[in-house]
């Protein structure tokens, strides 16, 4: 190809073509936890209301639900990727070996906010959000306002097994934030003027974006870190939807979403779409939609247990995948009650895995 104005607009273009074909076509999941919110300015502010308000009969004058004094921000965030392009490439007409290039990079770009969403709902358990609690924490207030109304829970387990997540996201307010500034563009810096032509004879083509994440409501997220079972399963749910506002009535929440790491993708599936479980009628199929995630392991509080495979009929059994297959397809030979690997990921401060009612509540046993 002769290197001209006219046809490195063609090659652009092109690869514009190409890239946005693969960005409508990607698969990603943010979308579906994620309150999006379009940002206009370097930061966005928000004052979240101290609970969940519902209708209330009016009697005497209304009742205000005040912006909560306890407000976070959200700053925005400048994301790129890059590849050159030699000019001889270009002269030699093999500029289309780059297609596949600019394909992965809308792919790797639509996926980025999966990545940045679920690695953070995975460090909820050390991560404050706007209440001053870890967002995964035994002791959220009910009311900012008003420390007589007590605490809820929103975390169970032991902390010994991959964690998996009930979330509410029904509502306009949801779990996760999605802040999008600027979204994805697929950009070029091909002038002769520019430095990277004239010294080193290389187009510029690149993907960039500004967004970023932050954490939601607590009342709307769920987690437990012991192994997911149905009897687990049943107490995590019934205590997320049993809880109250500051007014004493019932949230109305409901969990919609399962989220959990791959290792727990057998036993989600089984729990979520069979329907039976051990000769009985599964009560629970279909009850969630779930999500296998691996992005959930790009956490920084990961633990080795959190890439191990849950073994749904001996769920005090985990094993890493390092173990490999086995001739009769069945897991190895258990040798201890504990999982084979995986540390707890409570925190000292506070004790963020550990259900305050774990022995009436939850068993790490399932049952």
């Amino acid at each position: 190809m002769e290197i001209s104005t006219g046809n490195l607009s063609l090659l652009f273009n092109g690869y514009q073509k190409v890239f946005n074909e693969a960005l409508e076509s990607a698969q990603s999941q943010y979308k579906e936890i994620s309150m999006i919110v379009p940002s206009k300015t370097t930061q966005e502010l928000y004052g979240w209301l101290d609970n969940l308000p519902g209708m209330r009969e009016w009697v005497g004058d209304r009742v205000i639900h005040r912006l909560g004094s306890q407000g976070f921000a959200i700053r925005n965030k400048n994301w790129e990727q890059t590849i050159g392009l030699d000019r001889d490439d270009i002269s030699d007409d093999r500029y289309g070996l780059f297609a596949p290039l600019v394909r992965n990079m809308a792919v790797a770009g639509a996926t980025h906010p999966d990545q940045l969403i679920f690695s953070l709902l995975g460090d909820g358990f050390k991560t404050k959000c706007y209440d001053g609690r870890n967002f995964f924490d035994t002791a959220h207030p009910v009311s900012m306002n008003d420390k007589k109304r007590g605490t809820y829970s929103n975390v169970f387990g032991s902390g010994k097994y991959a964690p998996w997540f009930l979330l509410d996201c029904s509502r306009p307010l949801r779990p996760l934030i999605f802040q999008n500034r600027m979204p994805l563009m697929f950009v070029q810096k091909t002038s002769p003027q520019t430095d990277n032509v004239f010294f080193e004879r290389t187009y510029y083509y690149g993907a960039e974006a500004r967004y970023n994440v932050g954490l939601g409501m607590p009342q709307l997220a769920f987690a437990c870190t012991d192994p997911l079972t149905p009897y687990n399963y049943s107490v995590v749910r019934a205590a997320m939807m049993s809880q109250r506002g500051d007014n004493g009535r019932p949230l109305g929440i409901r969990p919609t979403h399962l989220v959990t790491v791959p290792g727990n993708e057998g036993v989600a599936l089984r729990l979520l779409r069979s329907e039976t479980i051990d000769a009985s009628t599964n009560e629970w199929a279909g009850s969630v939609k779930p999500i296998i995630t691996q992005y959930l392991l790009g956490a920084s509080s990961a633990t080795d247990a959190w890439e191990n495979v849950a073994d749904f009929i001996s769920p005090n059994f985990s094993y890493g995948t390092a173990l490999g297959t086995s001739e009769d397809g069945k897991p190895p030979v258990a040798t201890s009650t504990e999982p084979s690997t995986g540390t707890s990921a409570s925190t000292p401060e506070s004790d963020a895995n550990t259900s305050p009612n774990t022995t009436e509540t939850s068993s790490t046993d399932g049952k």
